[in-house]
């Protein structure tokens, strides 16, 4: 398994042979299931009530499903490669197909805004057709595909921001660190 910096650790479904949103979200929940013991229909719940509140596809024919999962001790990821392209969105709007998915199971132990900005990058990146491609090109090879999730990896973490706590930000505080210094250097003079 790959160490990540950003990205929780990624398992790779892929080729995989699906005709519907609804199978797509049942074989990345059967798997993400398998490796964290959280039943799968709880994991399945939990992305289509996210999917419910508007669609997760971010790019052409890329969609990143999510939900937090209560009983989840560590986020996972499931990557999806599909065989062809599936219908993804609902029957009442303009059509949306997806070949390919990246499905984040999200432990509430996780801090919110982290993972939010991980969201938003792992969207924006994977609009840059040609690493969107690169996954496409190479969706039968299981180390492939792993050491372009390190590039992808790799991509979130050079446009990170760590998020301050309250606690960070005052002591980066300018009076608090001229009078912290000045504080230091009357101790160390005594």
């Amino acid at each position: 398994m790959a160490q990540f910096k950003i990205l929780p650790n990624t398992y790779i479904l892929s080729p995989l042979i699906c005709f519907s949103r609804k199978r797509l979200f049942e074989e990345m929940s059967d798997l993400a299931a398998a490796i964290t013991g959280v039943e799968a229909h709880v994991l399945l719940t939990a992305l289509n009530e996210r999917e419910a509140m508007g669609s997760t596809a971010c790019a052409k024919g890329i969609c990143i499903p999510h939900g937090v999962i209560p009983e989840l001790k560590q986020s996972v990821a499931v990557l999806a490669l599909l065989q062809a392209e599936i219908p993804f969105n609902s029957v009442d709007s303009d059509y949306q197909g997806v070949d390919f998915a990246l499905a984040f199971f999200l432990s509430p132990k996780d801090k919110y805004e982290e993972r939010a900005q991980m969201l938003r990058l792992v969207s924006r990146e994977l609009n840059n057709p040609d690493l969107a491609n690169s996954f496409r090109r190479v969706w039968q090879d299981t180390n492939k595909l792993m050491m372009l999730m390190l590039k992808l990896d790799n991509l979130l973490f050079a446009n990170y921001t760590p998020i301050t706590t309250p606690k960070e930000t005052s002591s980066t505080n300018p009076i608090v660190q001229f009078i912290t210094e000045a504080i230091g250097g009357v101790m160390d003079d005594n």
